[in-house]
């Protein structure tokens, strides 16, 4: 892949792109916005604003049983639907979990076992706390008196 380049002769970037029809959808939608004065500053403060809105809430999930470093990571792609900084971030960021994947599926299970189990406890005690915080139920103290 190293020194591939696309149509136009621009380096082809690692990993996953968006497919032609997002593209097309944002290029759209970004046309519109700066077809008017001032257009290409509001658009960049409305990504900027909704990324943000999605890093934030993403974050205070993240101690939650759920989804919450999905939702900051779909806050950062939101923003580097107009920042570079942010499509490096997510670049790198995607590098990092192929990487992980990749060194994952080599180790035995002596190594993926006790990873399995640490993630299981992990979840495990996020849902007790959430039950126990949000909602006043204490699974322990019911099953153990």
């Amino acid at each position: 892949m190293g020194g591939e380049s696309t149509k136009d002769g621009s380096p082809r970037s690692a990993g996953p792109r968006r497919s032609s029809s997002d593209r097309s959808i944002v290029d759209a939608i970004r046309a519109k916005f700066h077809a008017v004065p001032a257009g290409s500053t509001l658009f960049r403060v409305i990504v900027g604003v909704l990324g943000l809105a999605f890093v934030v809430l993403g974050l205070l999930l993240v101690p939650l049983p759920g989804p919450g470093w999905l939702v900051v990571l779909a806050g950062v792609a939101i923003w580097s639907i107009e920042f570079a900084w942010a499509r490096r971030l997510l670049r790198y960021a995607r590098q990092q979990l192929h990487h992980w994947n990749e060194w994952l599926r080599r180790q035995s299970w002596l190594v993926r076992g006790p990873l399995l189990l640490a993630l299981a406890m992990v979840v495990l005690a996020a849902a007790w706390f959430s039950a126990k915080q949000l909602f006043g139920f204490d699974a322990l103290e019911r099953i153990f008196g």
